[in-house]
């Protein structure tokens, strides 16, 4: 049996997992990731991030590369049963202030495919596929993982584990982790086609059917595959519902046999649940391990990839950097709260779905204060942590203007905290990176948008500190010794 050690063990290669093993790479952490699967994934599972989500691949080096398999989304359309448009939510397609697009469509076998490759720089990551983990052991200064690689025993002991294994993560059951349950459950059919003729009338829009009887989504994904999302009703079961004259029947009229071919078919519970525990001494969570939603806003991925932007600067941090342990402790307490506001704001555009008709009842369903619809981004910021309760731009995500030099703010920074302050600062030997505002025009202009003077802005893009005045040398100390 072999017997490896490990400053980090991630178990589970998903978007979540090979975001998080990619940023362990680029800081020199030795790492082990295990997953139980011989390959990656080939068929489409999510189909939607952000540019929250594109700001982190810009972090490990891949966005470039993920942007030229990806499209970007026109935005989502409501309708009736009929296909009268009730709402019309169009996305920016302006870069916007991350830097980044709105709203991205893309295939996940493309994007798992480019962030499996850039592991591949990295001789400090170790990939172990076709590997189960059958059993975990807890010492004082480390975890042990039992369990088979190829049908052989294997151990491999890490400081930190992490598991970013899915909704049955063995991490977190070890944990004691319980999932608490928002009550959303249902289940839909979901279909991805690819097209063998071209079908520009399908449209670019996102589309949400608003019909109580059976709601649906329609999603244009990238070159020739489409998805659509079916509501089942209780009496349909799985085996009824993936079959092909079922499926061509929930399709048809607007799109037959003669249009396209079948990729893949699936039946989701959908779930609205949210993990109690997210970390016990050296193991934590991240992922569908520790947050499930339905579909409806598209993001499930997003909330994970933040997850392990979180999760990894601070991991790097300790292991390499000297803070203490008790970092680690702001993880859960920060991440809970964001992904529980994504889970209910996705069950409310699940329940309007189901429930309205009119374009006056969305609307009132929507804001039923004013009367008037309003859709736009969730950009909740993190729950308590390390930002100061009194500080109202702690713990938001900070803009990402572009240099003077055309570098983007957080190549700049390149996993390091950033000053933005005016004055000779001094960061005293911490892993920070400084700018003075009255130098680049841009981050004055973001500053200043959210009226203040000065901040200190963490490796993964929020707000540290918010300075309405100038502040002092030992304030910039203690922030960045994070006491």
């Amino acid at each position: 049996m072999s017997d490896d050690s490990f400053d980090v063990v991630i178990v589970g290669l998903g978007p979540v997992g090979g975001v998080l093993a990619n940023m362990m790479g680029k800081a020199g952490i030795n790492t082990l990731v295990i997953e139980r699967e011989a390959a990656a994934y080939p068929l489409p599972r999510a189909v939607h991030f952000d540019d929250q989500t594109m700001r982190v691949f810009q972090s490990i080096g891949v966005a470039e590369k993920v942007e030229e398999v990806a499209r970007i989304n026109p935005g989502m359309r409501f309708v009736d049963k009929q296909d009268n448009l009730l709402l019309d939510w169009p996305r920016p397609q302006e870069v916007g202030p991350f830097g980044w697009h709105p709203s991205y469509r893309f295939h996940q076998p493309d994007i798992e495919k480019i962030m499996n490759d850039g592991l591949d720089r990295y001789d400090c990551v170790k990939v172990m596929r076709n590997t189960n983990v059958h059993s975990l052991k807890e010492a004082e200064d480390s975890v042990t993982l039992i369990g088979k690689e190829k049908g052989q025993d294997f151990k491999a002991t890490g400081r930190y584990v992490v598991g970013c294994d899915g909704a049955k993560s063995i991490i977190r059951q070890h944990i004691g982790s319980e999932m608490i349950d928002f009550g959303f459950q249902e289940r839909w059919l979901v279909v991805d086609v690819v097209l063998t003729k071209p079908r520009p009338d399908l449209g670019d829009f996102t589309i949400q059917t608003c019909n109580p009887e059976r709601p649906s989504t329609y999603v244009r994904c990238p070159l020739d595959r489409r998805r659509w999302e079916i509501n089942l009703l209780d009496h349909e079961d799985d085996e009824l519902a993936l079959s092909d004259d079922f499926v061509w029947a929930r399709l048809a009229p607007k799109l037959t046999s003669d249009d396209a071919v079948l990729e893949r078919k699936a039946v989701y519970r959908f779930e609205s649940k949210l993990a109690d525990i997210w970390r016990r001494d050296r193991m934590m969570i991240a992922g569908d391990a520790a947050h499930l939603m339905p579909p409806f806003m598209g993001q499930g991925m997003c909330t994970g990839v933040r997850d392990a932007s979180n999760l990894g600067w601070k991991l790097i941090s300790v292991l390499r950097d000297g803070y203490s342990d008790d970092l680690l402790d702001s993880y859960g307490s920060e991440r809970a709260a964001h992904a529980e506001t994504y889970i209910k704001t996705t069950m409310n555009v699940g329940t309007l779905m189901n429930s309205c008709e009119t374009a006056e009842s969305l609307i009132s369903a929507m804001n039923p204060d004013d009367g008037t619809a309003t859709m736009a981004s969730i950009l909740r910021g993190l729950g308590p942590g390390l930002a100061n309760d009194d500080d109202p731009n702690g713990g938001t995500m900070f803009a990402q203007p572009t240099l003077l030099n055309g570098v983007r703010l957080d190549d700049y920074g390149d996993g390091r905290f950033i000053v933005l302050a005016r004055g000779d600062i001094d960061v005293g030997g911490r892993n920070a990176a400084v700018i003075n505002p009255d130098h680049e025009p841009s981050v004055a202009t973001a500053l200043a948008t959210i009226g203040i003077e000065a901040a200190i802005i963490r490796p993964d893009g929020y707000v540290l500190c918010g300075y309405a005045n100038a502040p002092s040398q030992g304030e910039i100390n203690a922030a960045l010794a994070l006491s």
